[in-house]
C-alpha cells in the first residue's frame, strides 16, 4: 500500500477509537476496529438521513422533498450537470447512500433502472416514500458498501455523493464498485477535498480557534452570530470540549466533529493522488472539484464576488469528484493477476498501518 492510503488508514484508526479517548490495545484486529466504527456510523446516520434536517416540513409529506431538494440544488448548483442524469437512460444505475431520494428521483425520471443501497433502513424508508408519493420504481437495500450485496457486473452506473469517506474502509469500497460494474460501465463518485479551503483553513485553523471561544456564554453567542450554526449544535460542540479539549482539538477530531455534526464518529478527506490510487484498476479516470461555502472564510467570505468564489471553488473547493469507467472486456484479462495480488497484499499492509497508529 502506497504512503498515501496508509496514512489514511491511520487517521482512521484513531478516528475510531478517539470517542473514548484511549489508544487501541497493541494487537487490535483490524477488522474488529472497523466494524465498531461501522456500527457508530450506521447509528449516526439512522437518527437523520443526509440533508433531512435542512427543511422544517413533516418527514415523508410532498412539501418535505420539494423544500429539501430546493435547498440542496441551490447549494449545489452545478451537481446535476456533474452528474449526467440524462446519459443513463436505459442504464442500471446504482446509488451507494440514498439520503433523502433527491438524486435516486432524477435517475429515475431519467430514464435509468435505480437501485439503492445504504447502511441504514431510515435513508431507504424515506427515499421509497419518495418514490410512492411520485408513483416512480426502484429497488431498495440495506447494505454495507464494502461488502456489496450484489453480483459481479451487475451495473452499468454507480453513483455516490459525500458517502464513502464515512466508512473505515474507502479504498475496499472502490474495489466493490469496480466488481459490480459492467464492463464498460462507469462511476461518479465524491468525496471531501483535503486540498481544499475548508480543510486547510476552516478547520485546521478556524474551527480551532472557535473552540476556545465555545467555552464562555458570550463566546457561545458570538459564535452563534459569527457561524450560523444552532445553540443546540454549539452546547454540543461545548460540552465535548469541556469534556476533553486536547482530544477534542486534534486533527481527525475536528475534522470528525465539524462535518456533518458534532456527534459525527468518522470523516475522511482525499487528495486528487490518493483518490486517482484507490481507482487505479479503473480507466479514464478525471477529477474535478467544486463547492464553495463563504462561512469558511468568517467576516469576509460573503463579500467575496461571484466570480471569485467561482474560481476558489474550482481549485480549492470541498468536493471532489472523481469519475472513473471500467476497462471493456477486451482489456480485463490483463487484469486479473493484479487485483488478486492486490487484494492480498493491501488489506494486511492495511493492518498493519492501524497497529502502528495504536
Amino acid at each position: 500500500m502506497s504512503t498515501l492510503l496508509a496514512a489514511d488508514a491511520r487517521a482512521i484508526s484513531w478516528a475510531g477509537l478517539r470517542e473514548n479517548h484511549t489508544p487501541p490495545a497493541d494487537q487490535a484486529d483490524t477488522q474488529s476496529i472497523q466494524s465498531n466504527i461501522k456500527r457508530r456510523v450506521q447509528s449516526f446516520w439512522q437518527k437523520a438521513p443526509c440533508d433531512s434536517w435542512f427543511t422544517t416540513d413533516p418527514i415523508g409529506t410532498p412539501e418535505f422533498y420539494r423544500t429539501l431538494d430546493e435547498h440542496r440544488y441551490q447549494v449545489h448548483p452545478q451537481l446535476q450537470s456533474a452528474v449526467g442524469f440524462e446519459k443513463t437512460e436505459g442504464q442500471r444505475v446504482l446509488e451507494i447512500g440514498c439520503g433523502c431520494g433527491s438524486e435516486a428521483e432524477l435517475f429515475t425520471r431519467a430514464g435509468a433502472r435505480y437501485t439503492a443501497v445504504d447502511l441504514t433502513n431510515a435513508a431507504l424508508n424515506v427515499t421509497k416514500r419518495r418514490f410512492e408519493l411520485a408513483n416512480l420504481k426502484g429497488t431498495f437495500t440495506q447494505g454495507d458498501a464494502e461488502n456489496l450485496p450484489f453480483a459481479n457486473e451487475s451495473f452499468d452506473f454507480v453513483y455516490s455523493h459525500g458517502v464513502l469517506h464515512h466508512t473505515p474502509d474507502t479504498a475496499r469500497t472502490i474495489r466493490e464498485i469496480y466488481r459490480v460494474l459492467s464492463p464498460g460501465g462507469r462511476a461518479v463518485i465524491m468525496l471531501y477535498h483535503k486540498a481544499s479551503v475548508n480543510y486547510q483553513v476552516n478547520l485546521r485553523v478556524v474551527r480551532r480557534l472557535r473552540a476556545h471561544l465555545l467555552k464562555t456564554q458570550l463566546g457561545l453567542c458570538v459564535a452563534q452570530k459569527v457561524f450560523g450554526e444552532s445553540q443546540e449544535a454549539l452546547r454540543r460542540h461545548a460540552e465535548l470540549i469541556k469534556e476533553n479539549a486536547s482530544a477534542y482539538l486534534d486533527m481527525q477530531s475536528i475534522l470528525n466533529r465539524n462535518t456533518d455534526g458534532p456527534d459525527n464518529p468518522l470523516s475522511q478527506v482525499f487528495t486528487k493522488s490518493s483518490a486517482k490510487e484507490m481507482f487505479w484498476q479503473f480507466d479514464n479516470i478525471k477529477t474535478d472539484v467544486m463547492f464553495w461555502n463563504p462561512k469558511w472564510l468568517p467576516g469576509i467570505g460573503k463579500l467575496l464576488p461571484q466570480a471569485i468564489e467561482n474560481q476558489l471553488a474550482a481549485r480549492w473547493g470541498w468536493h471532489l469528484w472523481i469519475y472513473a469507467q471500467k476497462p471493456r472486456l477486451e482489456s480485463r484479462a490483463a487484469w486479473g493477476p493484479i487485483l488478486r495480488a492486490e487484494e492480498q497484499i493491501q488489506i494486511p499492509e492495511q493492518r498493519e498501518a492501524l497497529a502502528e497508529a495504536a
